[in-house]
């Protein structure tokens, strides 16, 4: 028997009128032959009807989910057009298991949760000496309802299987950005770093997927940000950028697929484990990859939820974050529970950025609304320290002749610090974590030095979104001829709103000890020119908002690879915090505060 066959299934399929559900069928005549099986040599693809029914919490069948012929009496017809689980080379290849190497489909039996790391649990696994570990030459797991070309999910595909007895799931979820829609998938419209929607730290967006089954890239995209680059980027480093990006954005198994381990005392643990909640590893890349939600909030705002084994600091930096997990994760509360479905929209899938905090918390949030801080949003207090990005060097890279010039290296990270508080543009305090950006090969003319901070939302930014931002961005400056590889080079501040890794509050000094905000940080080695390790001090206060005092290892000289950029990451204005007016008051509210009385 051929390694192609795992009977993984789609989400919740409800009952079906006139369907079959679970009769006598070819698939569940091999499959649940225990005997057969193992004479076969496949006995890790044994699947009992009884425990189908259980794991499934639905009446639906092999080929309701896997497609395939459930009438033909052979397995070569049988398993023709079946839909399978896949596993992405390093080469962007997504291969079955009869397309895998045998050494790593021995070490991979079938799909399981192994290995300590959460982050990858699912993942291909190799046993080197004596010791299961993740599989380097493998990227992620796609599920069965994306392509095998683009990484991206198959509306089509979904149509045929959920969409049998979910409808209108699937028709809502395809105008949802998690679906991919066209419009209100705000991060699409990032075309490039000079354009009018302005730089992102994800990067542009190069590979347009063709309508409807997204199988295919198509080339305006491409067209478009090679306009405005002064190197050309290649089709084929274009589409692998691209497919990093899809093989987050997710399909009906991402969210509802939660396989683990057989367990004899709960029936319902299996491979075939579908759930109707989401939960929050999910959210984080639901075990088969360190991406999705965990990319942006561990390393990005690196406001992680989970952290843990996700966390991405220093290492000083992860001692510290790692047990800090946000309390409503320590209390089991999942991701959906706050970022609730759009009701204006009923789309499948459109959850609401902002969350309503009053559900849970009633009187905290009348009483703050009548508070000294009613103009301080919540995570500013509650979310202390923040791991995350040190540095994103958009840069030049790969072989001559096909060089990116949107090589991202993201591999220096900071220490656990405070994140820096601004005001929206609602005037309410948010917490932010300030990450110089650098894009290389603009077209100088074309770069805008921001005169003041921007939020990505209308007027600042040209990007149509269903959700108000609370992210920011501000181009501070341009280097032109950098060097060789990145020529005229855009200097660029990220600042993306922090929201998780909440828990008990700053303390009063956190934020009152002075007007000014200055947070020195340590930050990991990295792999840009001769820049190593080192530390530099984020300063706000009333003269602007800058990234300065730039440090090498040990406290040495900063690295000759940021000479140029010195005093580049900088912007004008008043960032300093309001100063004590009453400091008696203060003085009653801080001993309030130290003894637990203080009121919001």
């Amino acid at each position: 028997m051929k390694r192609t066959l795992i009977c993984f299934t789609v989400i919740g399929i409800a009952v079906m009128a006139g369907s079959y559900a679970f009769g006598a069928d070819s698939c569940t005549d091999c499959h649940g032959n225990e005997v057969r099986m193992k004479e076969l040599g496949y006995p890790q693809f044994i699947v009992p009807l009884t425990e189908l029914r259980v794991q499934l919490r639905m009446p639906a069948s092999c080929t309701d989910c896997h497609l395939g012929n459930f009438q033909a009496p052979s397995k070569e017809e049988a398993h023709k057009g079946m839909l399978t689980l896949r596993a992405v080379n390093r080469k962007w290849s997504a291969l079955t298991r009869a397309e895998m190497p045998p050494p790593d489909v021995a070490d991979w039996p079938s799909l399981g949760t192994r290995g300590k790391n959460r982050a990858a649990q699912l993942g291909p696994k190799r046993l080197i000496d004596g010791e299961l570990k993740d599989n380097p030459d493998y990227r992620t797991i796609i599920w069965h309802d994306k392509n095998p070309s683009t990484l991206a999910y198959n509306p089509l595909i979904a149509e045929k299987t959920c969409g049998r007895c979910h409808p209108d799931h699937v028709k809502g979820f395809a105008k949802t950005s998690m679906g991919g829609a066209g419009g209100v998938h705000t991060q699409s419209q990032y075309g490039y770093w000079t354009g009018p929607a302005g730089p992102q730290s994800c990067g542009p967006w190069v590979g347009t997927l063709s309508q409807p089954e997204q199988d295919k890239f198509t080339d305006e995209a491409l067209k478009l940000f090679n306009t405005h680059s002064t190197m050309v980027m290649p089709e084929s480093a274009a589409y692998n950028m691209q497919r990093n990006c899809n093989q987050c954005h997710v399909g009906c198994l991402d969210c509802h697929a939660n396989p683990q381990k057989n367990d004899t005392t709960d029936p319902r643990k299996g491979v075939h484990t579908i759930v109707k909640k989401p939960e929050p590893l999910a959210c984080y890349g639901g075990g088969r990859a360190f991406a999705c939600h965990a990319g942006p909030l561990e390393r990005r705002r690196g406001d992680g939820y989970l952290r843990a084994e996700f966390t991405q600091a220093t290492e000083a930096g992860k001692k510290i974050l790692k047990d800090m997990p946000d309390v409503h994760a320590r209390k089991g509360i999942a991701c959906v529970d706050c970022h609730e479905s759009n009701r204006e929209t009923n789309y499948h899938g459109d959850l609401r950025r902002d969350v309503n905090c009053s559900k849970c918390h009633q009187t905290g949030v009348e009483s703050h609304a009548k508070g000294l801080h009613k103009n301080v949003d919540c995570s500013a207090c509650h979310t202390a320290l923040i791991g995350g990005y040190a540095f994103n060097f958009w840069t030049a890279g790969g072989e001559p002749g096909t060089e990116n010039p949107a090589t991202r290296i993201q591999d220096y990270l900071v220490d656990a610090v405070p994140p820096v508080l601004i005001k929206n543009p609602r005037g309410v305090w948010i917490p932010v974590h300030p990450v110089p950006h650098t894009s290389g090969n603009v077209k100088a003319d074309e770069v805008k030095i921001s005169r003041r901070l921007l939020f990505r939302n209308k007027p600042d930014a040209a990007v149509e979104r269903r959700y108000v931002s609370n992210d920011s961005y501000a181009v501070t400056g341009l280097v032109k001829n950098l060097d060789e590889s990145d020529h005229d080079t855009m200097v660029w501040l990220n600042l993306d709103r922090i929201a998780h890794g909440m828990g008990k509050s700053r303390t009063c000094e956190g934020c009152h000890a002075g007007a000014a905000q200055k947070i020195t940080t340590n930050f990991s080695p990295g792999s840009y020119k001769d820049v190593e390790d080192g530390s530099y001090t984020i300063i706000a206060d009333e003269k602007g908002l800058r990234i300065t005092d730039f440090k090498g290892p040990g406290g040495g000289p900063m690295a000759k690879g940021l000479v140029p950029l010195k005093g580049k990451w900088g912007l004008k204005g008043n960032f300093a915090l309001p100063k004590i007016k009453d400091k008696k008051l203060y003085g009653k509210l801080k001993k309030e505060y130290e003894t637990g009385k203080f009121v919001h």
